[in-house]
Parts: C-alpha cells; sequence; structure tokens
C-alpha cells in the first residue's frame, strides 16, 4: 500500500475498491459512473460521487479520456455582446457572468471535467480541434452557429433561452424574469412610486425580453403607461445616463427607474447625483441583477438576485449528463430569484 504525507502519517491513497465499499455498490457501477457510461441510477449516481469526494478519490483522467473516447473538456462561451473596442474581451464588464463562470467551473471540476472560455466569435472548427465534449452557451439570440446544422447533434445547454429566432435547446437554464420584473413593480408601488420606468438593453435576448415583459405587464396592471427606453449592447453607465436624460426632458418624467443589469443602475444613480436629484425622495433606482457594487453605493441600490453561481452549477451539471447519458433530467430549469431591498426604493 503507498502512503503519501510529508509526516509519514497522511492516509493510505483511496482506490476505486475504497469508493465501491463506501457507497456500498460494485467496482463495476463505480467505474461507470466516474467514466460515464452506462446508465445508472441518478440516486445512485449522486451517491457513488459524494463518496468518493468525501475520501478524497482523484480518478485518473486520462484513462478515463482513452477508454471513454471523449477530452473531458466542456467549452463555455458567452453569447452576450462585449465591447468591440476591447479587443479580445471575453466577459461582458458584469459580476453575474463571472459567478456564472465559477459555479460552471466548479461543477466541473467535481466531475474532473475541464472548462475553457472561448470568445463570442469562435468558429466550430476551432472548437473541434479542441475536441470539446460539449457547449454550454450563455444569453443566446438564437443565430448562433452552434444553433447550425454542423453542431445540431452534439451536446449543447444554453442559460436563458434563444428567442430571436426560437430554438429548440436539449436543456435551457434560467429565471423567471418575467416574475422577478413584476415583483420588483409591486415593491415600487408599495414604496409609493406611481410611474416607473425601464432601461434595458436589446431585448433580443430571453432575460431583457423577460423582464420588459413582465415590467409591462405589471405596470399596465395598475392602470399605467409604460416608459421603456431600449439602448444598444453592452450595457455603458454612459448609455444610462443617456437614457435617463431622455426619461427626464420628457413631458411626464418618471419617479422611478428599473435598469436591467447593475451597471446600467449605477449609472442611472451617477447621473441624478450629478443632477442634484434626490434618490429615493424624488427618484427610486433598482436593477433586474443583484451585484456587490450596488451595496457600495450611497444609498445602496436595490437588486433582484437571480443566483448566478448556481445558475452556472445547474447548466453545467445539465451538459455533463448530455455527454454521458444523451439526456438530461428536464429541458427547462428555473432557478429562483430573491428581492433585495435597499435604500435607492425606500421612500415610504
Amino acid at each position: 500500500m503507498k502512503w503519501v504525507g510529508t509526516a509519514g502519517y497522511d492516509s493510505p491513497v483511496t482506490t476505486i475498491r475504497d469508493v465501491a465499499a463506501a457507497a456500498g455498490v460494485s467496482i463495476t457501477t463505480v467505474s461507470h459512473v466516474l467514466s460515464g457510461q452506462g446508465r445508472i441510477p441518478q440516486h445512485t449516481r449522486a451517491r457513488v460521487l459524494q463518496v468518493a469526494s468525501d475520501l478524497g478519490y482523484r480518478a485518473n483522467v486520462h484513462a478515463q479520456q482513452l477508454v471513454t473516447r471523449r477530452s473531458r473538456t466542456l467549452a463555455v462561451q458567452i453569447a452576450n455582446s462585449v465591447d468591440p473596442s476591447a479587443g479580445a474581451v471575453l466577459v461582458p464588464n458584469s459580476e453575474y457572468f463571472l459567478e456564472v463562470l465559477n459555479g460552471a467551473a466548479e461543477a466541473a471540476a467535481q466531475r474532473s471535467y475541464a472548462t475553457i472560455l472561448v470568445p463570442p466569435d469562435a468558429g466550430l472548427d476551432g472548437l473541434a480541434a479542441f475536441g470539446v465534449d460539449g457547449v454550454l452557451l450563455v444569453d443566446p439570440r438564437g443565430d448562433e452557429p452552434f444553433f447550425t446544422g454542423r453542431w445540431q447533434r452534439r451536446p449543447l445547454v444554453t442559460i436563458g433561452r434563444p428567442i430571436s429566432p426560437a430554438r429548440e435547446v436539449p436543456a435551457v437554464v434560467d429565471n423567471d424574469l418575467v416574475g422577478a420584473a413584476v415583483r420588483m413593480v409591486d415593491h415600487l408601488w408599495q414604496q409609493g412610486y406611481r410611474r416607473p420606468a425601464l432601461i434595458t438593453t436589446d431585448t433580443a435576448r430571453s432575460y431583457t425580453h423577460d423582464i420588459t415583459a413582465g415590467y409591462i405587464q405589471a405596470v399596465r396592471q395598475r392602470g399605467a403607461d409604460p416608459l421603456v427606453v431600449e439602448i444598444g449592447e453592452p450595457s455603458t453607465p454612459e448609455g444610462a445616463a443617456e437614457a435617463l436624460t431622455s426619461l427626464l426632458d420628457s413631458a411626464e418624467p418618471p419617479d422611478a427607474v428599473f435598469t436591467s443589469s447593475e451597471i446600467l443602475a449605477l449609472g442611472v444613480l451617477q447621473e441624478a447625483t450629478s443632477r442634484g436629484i434626490d434618490v429615493p425622495g424624488r427618484l427610486g433606482v433598482c436593477s433586474a441583477v443583484d451585484s456587490c457594487s450596488l451595496r457600495l453605493t450611497s444609498p445602496q441600490i436595490t437588486g433582484m438576485s437571480v443566483h448566478p453561481r448556481q445558475v452556472g452549477h445547474t447548466a453545467a451539471t445539465k451538459l455533463m449528463s448530455l455527454v454521458e447519458n444523451g439526456i438530461a433530467q428536464a429541458q427547462r430549469t428555473e432557478v429562483p430569484v430573491r428581492l433585495n431591498p435597499r435604500g435607492s426604493t425606500a421612500r415610504s
């Protein structure tokens, strides 16, 4: 038996037999779970993976690759637009996307997969050269190359559904953003705001599409007229400032502004402050996406927690199930949201 450790009194190396004994299953079952072969019940798979993690078992990834003929590599692409002048930027300037990536990487590492981040303009030939097993596509529109026939039969999971045009995807992970927007308008109404406006980026993506739909629905239910300003991608404080200026210069300016991202909310607050507008007294400010940056302002900005790390973890887990079994447990999975009211809307 091989022993490891700097002091000579560490634990022995855990073997596949140890995992099988502790999980109460056969060595073959453990082998199939770790290699992704066979059809193993989900509860058994989960138990084996948990035992392997508890015992500190480390599979021979190279051997798994030879047996399964898979690279055990997942590609992640953020389809959302980034500033074209920023060169090789892969991730929009948003905490949301960083947390999605962290969640996906964590889920992959737990099952001995690697993740690579590919730029929005990466071609299918380049991904084929890497031999990736599947792709996790974040915020698609529906016109990305992955929806063409060349990739259609390979594992694909999206965060947010493609709507422009609508596409069939084996598995989609999302939040109920229509309901989230309705809850935010409810909150504004409870605080005494009666003319909330929405500033959003391109509504061809499902998350902005759903936020806009929920906002319009909730405002109209209260007999008010929707005020929507759509700006170009990516979200910038400058774009938010211009949108707020157009709203404030209108015949009936809003008494609250709801934004589709934290960057836009920060831009609105900054512009309101520079104009000497009292927040939250004269103008309420809130965001459909929460982040740490919204708690560093004065006043702190109300946001909606959409749990991006959980979204990324769930999506990567579904992608690995597609890679290993050819099926996903559910075509659509919703991660819950939570409203975090703060000073920027505490009018009452």
